[in-house]
């Protein structure tokens, strides 16, 4: 209960005499002295008025836009061999990708781990132990599949930046149009939101089947966990088996 400003005191009031007002506003469930004037509590646009105006939310995440570069040296390239070729010559041991590009199946992780950057091939820590393991499960290896990353080109280990995308996006483009995989496993949350413009959570869209297009027509694309998150998260490992499960049904039709 609030207390408002009484108006003086009339003379002769004594300091008992207060303090015995006091005390009488205490029994009655009197704690805070508030205004003089009465504040309508209850209704929302005046109290807004009072108190500062809430903040207002973010905008919703946008999909990465492909940053034109000074350079856009895979754009002259009419093979995967070529793109291949050029990016080993430019980026020495960047670990651009790893397996049988006529599987017919494309896999796209999100960037390096440090172990990667040592070997020059995705997913060769922990988390592509996993994933091969994930992958054996239902009846794939890495000769069976082709494996890549969202951001090849990013030299510091762990998730890529807002500009290592962007950096990054029409190459990987270019690699997804000339390998011509009839499906696509998008692994991570940045992968999905690059690649297909799903701003949603991975943990919403994941197990969803979306549409890539690189330039070569409309690819499905499964949406599901990165294996590093899988493992910092094992409590999703049933989730992420559920979307394997539906890429063998799709892939073995």
């Amino acid at each position: 209960m609030g207390l408002g400003a009484s108006p003086a005191h009339p003379a002769g009031l004594t300091p008992g005499d207060i303090a015995a007002i006091l005390d009488w506003w205490k029994l009655a469930g009197v704690d805070t002295v508030v205004g003089a004037d009465p504040v309508p509590w209850f209704q929302q646009a005046e109290a807004e008025a009072i108190f500062e105006a809430p903040k207002q939310r973010p905008p919703a995440r946008q999909a990465p836009v492909a940053r034109p570069a000074e350079e856009a040296w895979w754009s002259a390239a009419t093979t995967l061999q070529n793109l291949s070729e050029q990016m080993a010559a430019r980026h020495p041991r960047a670990p651009f990708a790893d397996g049988n590009p006529q599987s017919g199946l494309m896999i796209l992780g999100e960037a390096p781990s440090a172990e990667d950057l040592k070997t020059g091939k995705p997913f060769s820590g922990p988390a592509g132990q996993f994933l091969d393991r994930m992958l054996a499960a239902i009846g794939v290896d890495r000769s069976s599949c082709y494996i890549a990353l969202l951001c090849p080109r990013r030299r510091i280990p762990g998730p890529p930046t807002p500009d290592d995308i962007a950096e990054d996006l029409a190459l990987t483009l270019a690699h997804v149009r000339l390998t011509r995989p009839r499906h696509l496993l998008l692994m991570g949350a940045n992968p999905v939101q690059a690649l297909a413009g799903e701003t949603a959570p991975i943990t919403r869209v994941r197990g969803s089947w979306l549409s890539v297009d690189a330039g070569g027509g409309p690819v499905p694309a499964l949406a599901t966990f990165n294996p590093a998150y899988l493992l910092r998260r094992p409590e999703e490992k049933a989730r992420a088996w559920a979307d394997l499960l539906a890429l063998k049904h799709r892939i073995t039709q």
